[in-house]
């Protein structure tokens, strides 16, 4: 998977740009946000939220985009913000090509509502809830499998009482989520997959999938092994 170039913050492509040559420009993102017509509110915000590219922002696409790509004298009728868009979707499939979709926790990213948005876990390119609100980006259930050297949450011993990361007593998803690590652990992976495939047949939303299966560890469990042949 060919992963795009990124040369400006709010989607545009320098190597288009009309003034580069002649008016000496590094480009937007080689000169962190200062291209030759100076200032730019876009960049700015993208550099000081330490974001790649607007199509990384979680506010994405936000107020401050929206006015300049569709400003009536220099905006483009939208056209930034689709590549942006493009942008993401072509990084996440190009982090996520040949990564294992089982998420460490136990969670399968091929039916996350994340899934166009983050690489996975496993990935370099990890948008995950956990990691981007924990220590170092690091989801604490990532981090713990490295230091113990495990593939994922449901080869661990202490998976039934573990309360770390996803698992943290209170969290919306921690019943699903366990639930889901513990029949990869009884029933193996790629039982896991065809299992989920026909829960989400029944319940293609992913909020009133996790809701079906949230009710308490052990009634998530029983509702996807009804759902194995």
């Amino acid at each position: 998977m060919h992963k795009p170039i990124i040369t400006t913050y709010c989607g545009l492509d320098c190597s288009l740009c009309d003034y580069k040559e002649p008016c000496q420009c590094g480009g937007c993102v080689a000169t962190q946000g200062k291209p030759f017509h100076g200032h730019c509110d876009v960049a700015s915000c993208a550099v000081s939220k330490g974001k790649a590219f607007c199509g990384d922002c979680e506010n994405f696409p936000c107020d401050t985009l929206k006015r300049y790509s569709f400003d009536p004298e220099h905006g483009d009728n939208g056209a930034r913000i689709e590549r942006c868009s493009a942008m993401k979707i072509a990084l996440v499939a190009a982090a996520r090509e040949g990564q294992d979709p089982i998420a460490y926790c136990g969670f399968s990213c091929n039916h996350c509502f994340l899934g166009q948005w983050c690489g996975s876990c496993r990935s370099d390119y990890n948008c995950c809830s956990f990691a981007t609100i924990s220590e170092d980006g690091i989801c604490p259930n990532v981090k713990c499998c490295d230091e113990k050297g495990l593939d994922g949450c449901y080869e661990c011993s202490d998976l039934a009482s573990c309360t770390i990361g996803f698992y943290t007593t209170g969290n919306d998803g921690a019943n699903a989520c366990k639930a889901q690590a513990l029949f990869i652990a009884k029933h193996g992976k790629e039982l896991f997959f065809k299992t989920h495939d026909r829960l989400h047949t029944l319940y293609p939303d992913f909020k009133k999938t996790q809701e079906v299966l949230g009710t308490s560890v052990e009634e998530g469990l029983n509702i996807l092994e009804s759902c194995m042949e």
